[in-house]
């Protein structure tokens, strides 16, 4: 029986105990010549005044109030709670202050992520599928870094599939295949001028596919790599995300395996043989918005391989590919960008899409690319852009948290060797500032790899984890930083089980530290919160 259990039952006894000695009444109850008494409750606490040792001296006892003795096995069961506590909440706590790979919260409000993890585990429950966002600039090609975060949430929280693509992929994936033919015409809002749409429409992805005529777009996961991704495959809900202008008729086929008996073994079990069945879905519900149109197919089979026929002319923000719930994390590479583009989409499109895609957690990665240019006179005018940009996404999507990456480290020749960008300090200091600020997480994955000259031992080691340029991961590396990002996550989502499990809100909380600290401790180190994580351990 837990403390909490034996105190009720303790203090049940003397509530029924009150009780009898209240309603007894005072002179007893007299049956014949005999009379029965029942004691007052005080007298049933009351210890006698003197007592008498084995010489026959008198001793004198306190006496003890019953409400004392109430009060003091409630500490007393209260302190047992607070041990087993208090060495767990030190651990949490110490990792949040001083861990390497920890995120800055703004207030250092430790229950920051809540909304987001409720969100998570409200979709396994609901059977629906809530979308991660990973914006950032060309370290996150080839749907680096995303991948191993996709994969590790989707392992914990269930789903399938990529998540959000682009009409044309330009820079191939290590993740899955993807191809198109036919009228697609490929418009980007982070590159050239020359690749700029003539309008603002585009979409979640900072890109637009622009139909005129008939496509095809395949989709596939890409084999051939140990089955490092297993949660890629594996679709069941596909959504086509367009424009509301012009005209759109759509058609998709999947594979799927099916299996037949062709025979019998020589032990007399069933031969089955496996193979592809092509099939060819019912046409997909719609669902209509102002500036979007969302195409869903519900696929009765799973297939880690479809083709999506566009017939007519409109624009095509997204193909979504997704497993039945769960969540899904959407790779958006803008090579050469620093984020400074969010602003320049069309707001309500935005925001429509975000709403379409149930999209719950927005990251934006990015800062690398200012560093080169960045002096203390550029500051306050990259800070104000930058707000500029989360404001507009928070604007588009209030029901999202937002996470911020700032840049990795990355160095450059100086008088013949390598060392870390000048810039890259005021950078990241900028850049904390102005998400904090907002009410943004961030994450500093300059300190995450070790700090200023880090890069420089990542290229040296075998197999090397960044390029000879010193600045972008190879693919190993972008996977050591996915799992440490991951790591670092499961630390709070822990935390948040933790306080969950055991219900512990701000005041319990407050208590368990006053209980674990000295007496004459002043310094309170970071501010908490209800719900969640990781007490047993």
């Amino acid at each position: 029986m837990t403390p909490v259990k034996v105190l009720l039952s303790i203090i049940s006894l003397f509530l029924v105990l009150g009780v009898m000695a209240l309603a007894y009444p005072e002179d007893g109850i007299h049956i014949g010549d005999t009379t029965l008494r029942y004691p007052k409750l005080s007298q049933v606490f009351e210890k006698a005044e003197t007592t008498t040792d084995s010489a026959g001296n008198t001793i004198k006892v306190e006496q003890i109030d019953p409400e004392d003795a109430i009060r003091q096995m409630m500490e007393e069961t209260k302190a047992k709670q607070f041990a087993a506590f208090s060495d767990s909440l030190k651990y949490y706590e110490d990792f949040f202050r001083e861990g390497r790979t920890r995120f800055d919260l703004p207030g250092n409000d430790l229950t920051w992520f809540d909304r987001f993890f409720q969100s998570l585990q409200q979709a396994k429950k609901d059977s629906t599928t809530i979308h991660v966002i990973h914006y950032g600039d060309s370290q996150l090609e080839e749907d680096r870094i995303s991948s191993t975060i996709r994969e590790d949430l989707q392992t914990e929280f269930g789903g399938n599939g990529p998540g959000m693509l682009p009409a044309v992929m330009h820079i191939p994936s290590q993740s899955t295949t993807q191809w198109n033919n036919g009228n697609l015409q490929r418009y980007i809002i982070f590159g050239p001028k020359e690749e700029h749409a003539t309008h603002n429409r585009y979409g979640p992805l900072a890109q637009v596919g622009e139909l005129n005529g008939s496509a095809v777009i395949g989709v596939k996961k890409r084999e051939g790599r140990k089955d490092m991704f297993p949660h890629v495959g594996g679709y069941s809900t596909i959504k086509v995300l367009s424009g509301t202008k012009g005209s759109l008729k759509l058609k998709l086929t999947y594979e799927h395996e099916v299996s037949e008996i062709v025979g019998q073994n020589a032990d007399g079990t069933p031969k089955i043989k496996t193979k592809n069945k092509k099939e060819t879905a019912p046409d997909p519900t719609v669902e209509k918005f102002t500036k979007l149109n969302v195409y869903t197919w519900k696929l009765p089979d799973t297939t880690s391989n479809i083709k999506i026929y566009l017939n007519g002319r409109t624009e095509i923000y997204a193909i979504s590919v997704d497993g039945a719930y769960g969540v899904a994390v959407d790779n958006v590479a803008m090579r050469g960008s620093s984020g400074t583009v969010f602003h320049k989409i069309d707001s309500q499109l935005l925001a429509e899409s975000y709403k379409a895609m149930n999209a719950k957690l927005i990251i934006m990665e990015y800062g690398g690319n200012m560093v080169p240019s960045m002096t203390p006179k550029t500051l306050d005018w990259s800070k104000k852009l930058i707000t500029r940009q989360i404001q507009s996404v928070k604007k588009a999507n209030p029901d999202a948290d937002i996470l911020f990456i700032g840049p990795a480290d990355m160095a450059k020749q100086i008088n013949g060797r390598w060392q870390t960008y000048p810039g890259l300090g005021i950078t990241i200091k900028m850049l904390r500032e102005v998400a904090l600020e907002n009410g943004l997480a961030y994450w500093d994955m300059h300190r995450v790899m070790g700090g200023e000259g880090a890069m420089i031992k990542w290229v040296k080691k075998s197999p090397a984890l960044g390029f000879t340029d010193h600045v972008h991961f190879t693919r190993k590396g972008a996977s050591y930083m996915g799992d440490l990002f991951c790591s670092s996550l499961h630390m709070y989502y822990d935390y948040y089980q933790f306080r969950d499990r055991h219900n512990l809100n701000d005041t319990k909380l407050k208590d368990i530290r006053k209980y674990s600290k000295p007496a004459d401790t002043t310094k309170d180190t970071n501010k908490q919160s209800p719900n969640a994580e990781g007490a047993d351990r």
